[in-house]
């Protein structure tokens, strides 16, 4: 990975308007927080995305409900994917992956166990996304993290054999979802076929977490812009990186200021 903008000078040469730029939502349009509801779009990032609409076609891809993300971005004639890629809409676009909703009431049971064994540890948080499920520790203790773990494993042990559901992690999180073959990788290269962005200019996607690295995979063959948001150096499947919310701004605000020049 190169820190974007020591770069930006080649990147913007091959990006124009109606580039797709596709965006994750937590932490890379909004900083990471402890509660999820604590997560509100900034009205000056909204603005920055309700300008950059009009030149490009732009997308949010999230790890949260669908309904939930577009209310909480609220901007219409845009694409928007939720709960991890099983669920996508947009102008002239509906998709929701049956086999994530024929496992919605296996999530339930599965949300029902965990909210009943966890209530007692103090900062877990369960959500029941409807087709995915997540569980919260950030606000958990460390000395109550063993039997938060151990909770977990061991309700999900069975669903989990039985081949029902899989476990993915997040920054703070453990993500169930329903055993598809499906992600948010899958889901953005559905878009692009949908969608069919102009082929000489490479698509953008920006992401801050593991369930980005699936896109960033995905995106590797389609000569894509790709763009973690992270200020700790890792190892990631992105080209490029930047180090915050702020950087994220920067970027909406050249690829406007391109599309003035182009």
């Amino acid at each position: 990975m190169e820190y974007l903008y020591d770069r930006w000078g080649e990147v913007q040469k091959a990006l124009a308007p109606g580039a797709l730029l596709l965006f994750d939502y937590d932490g890379t349009l909004t900083p990471i927080v402890e509660k999820p509801e604590f997560a509100h779009l900034s009205e000056d990032m909204r603005d920055l995305l309700t300008r950059a609409s009009q030149d490009y076609v732009l997308g949010i891809i999230s790890g949260r409900p669908l309904k939930e993300v577009k209310k909480l971005v609220n901007l219409r004639g845009i694409y928007y994917s939720g709960n991890h890629g099983f669920e996508v809409e947009g102008p002239a676009v509906k998709l929701v992956k049956r086999e994530a909703e024929q496992a919605r009431p296996i999530l339930k049971k599965i949300c029902d166990e965990l909210k009943g064994k966890l209530d007692r540890v103090e900062g877990a948080i369960v959500e029941d996304k409807g087709l995915t499920a997540s569980v919260h520790y950030r606000l958990v203790a460390p000395k109550d993290l063993e039997k938060l773990k151990k909770t977990f494993e061991g309700t999900l042990k069975p669903h989990v054999d039985s081949g029902n559901v899989k476990i993915t992690h997040g920054k703070k999180v453990f993500e169930i979802r329903p055993n598809v073959e499906w992600d948010k990788g899958k889901a953005v290269l559905w878009l692009i076929d949908i969608i069919k962005p102009p082929k000489d200019i490479p698509p953008v996607y920006v992401g801050d977490d593991r369930t980005d690295e699936d896109a960033f995979l995905a995106l590797r063959n389609k000569n894509a812009v790709t763009i973690l948001v992270s200020d700790d150096i890792k190892h990631s499947n992105a080209s490029y990186f930047v180090k915050g919310v702020d950087e994220v701004k920067m970027l909406l605000e050249k690829l406007i200021n391109l599309s003035t020049q182009k």
